[in-house]
């Protein structure tokens, strides 16, 4: 089945505006409804450094789509409650052919599913069926026939991950507040690193991980963890209220807010400036961004409850 352009489905999705609820693994009682889009991404010219818009989860509009993440130029893995609104499994979208597969197919509910650099498999965090909606990060196979894992069998409340290396990985770590951890596979325990984090966690090209640290309620700054020299940096603070970002290959981010995305190059700018503002799509409340390099941009827009 195509994905449709935007245009063609904007006037149902005007009207589909659901309830919103947090998006939060550990508290998702009611999952809101969010859809994933696709843009071509242009640097070269700022009147439209985004073209070609597609809607990609057309067929569960009214459900949850989130948390994509590119495990290929061509291909998106994301977190979904298509056919089984129960629960969530991880869904695949292969964007050359327009096809989609269900790569999950399980009683517990997979989040975040993650590439492991290096190793067979992917990482997706499981909220499973023990009774206690125990929280964990595990491996999947990437082929049927596999045996799932739990990665770090001890770790529990793990909301959210990023890997530096196949052996080391950032975990966020659901609690009042929320924690940052590094955890690695030589041992299964884990490092406390910092607290009043947000979810978006990024390892850039040097092997350092990107976080947003709320300091305060109205001060959120990004910083840089370098596990080399042990030694954490600000890098920017961010949009008001927004927490998550991705990173270009030349170094700069971007971070969305309502319907505005923002970029910041630290070689060239000071602060944030507008990149593209996409309300003419009517996405008026994005919440997750992810890049391909410096070629694609998928977000995720949750509709605004009117």
């Amino acid at each position: 089945m195509p994905f449709p352009a935007l245009s063609h489905v904007l006037a149902i999705f005007l009207i589909s505006l659901s309830s919103i609820s947090i998006d939060l693994q550990g508290v998702y009682a009611q999952r809101p409804a969010t859809n994933l889009y696709l843009f071509d991404i242009h640097l070269a010219t700022d009147e439209m450094p985004l073209t070609h818009p597609r809607l990609l989860t057309a067929f569960n509009l009214h459900g949850y789509n989130n948390q994509p993440n590119f495990f290929r130029p061509d291909e998106i893995w994301f977190t979904s409650d298509y056919q089984d609104t129960t629960q969530t499994d991880i869904w695949s979208l292969q964007l050359t052919t327009n096809t989609r597969r269900r790569v999950t197919r399980t009683r517990a509910s997979e989040y975040s599913p993650t590439p492991i650099p290096g190793r067979p498999g992917f990482s997706t965090v499981v909220v499973e069926t023990d009774g206690e909606d125990t929280q964990r990060l595990w491996k999947y196979p990437m082929v049927k026939g596999g045996q799932p894992l739990p990665l770090f069998p001890e770790i529990t409340g793990v909301g959210y991950h990023c890997w530096l290396s196949g052996d080391s990985a950032a975990l966020f770590i659901v609690g009042e507040p929320h924690s940052l951890h590094m955890a690695h596979a030589s041992k299964d325990e884990s490092t406390f690193m910092a607290s009043r984090i947000g979810r978006c966690l990024l390892r850039d090209e040097a092997g350092r991980l990107l976080f947003l640290q709320k300091v305060t309620d109205t001060d959120w700054y990004i910083k840089r963890y370098d596990p080399a020299y042990d030694r954490t940096e600000i890098l920017i603070k961010s949009r008001p209220g927004s927490e998550d970002f991705c990173l270009l290959p030349d170094g700069s981010l971007l971070m969305a807010q309502g319907a505005v995305i923002y970029r910041y190059d630290p070689g060239k700018d000071i602060t944030w400036r507008t990149f593209a503002d996409l309300s003419v799509y009517g996405l008026l409340n994005i919440t997750r961004i992810v890049n391909h390099e410096d070629r694609q941009l998928a977000i995720v827009n949750q509709p605004i409850a009117p």
